[in-house]
């Protein structure tokens, strides 16, 4: 008996959560526009990416302050 007075509210409810759902599921599968460099910056493998770049600097960096520390502990 009471699944008989459901029925119109879930008739009712279920347009809108059909669109929402179709909505949602559209939006998360959608392919989005992108330009090369954000799609270059993400990977940091590759030689010419300016996330490479800004690794290999600090690389460099940290290479450079270990051989300063060891250049400083052999003249004490």
């Amino acid at each position: 008996m009471i699944v008989y007075h459901a029925v119109p509210f879930l008739l009712v409810a279920a347009l809108p959560v059909i669109v929402l759902l179709s909505i949602l599921i559209g939006g998360c599968t959608m392919t989005r526009p992108t330009n090369e460099l954000t799609d270059r910056v993400q990977f940091r493998s590759e030689a010419d990416s300016r996330a490479g770049d800004e690794l290999r600097a600090e690389l460099d960096r940290r290479a450079v302050r270990e051989e300063l520390r060891r250049v400083v502990g052999e003249t004490q």
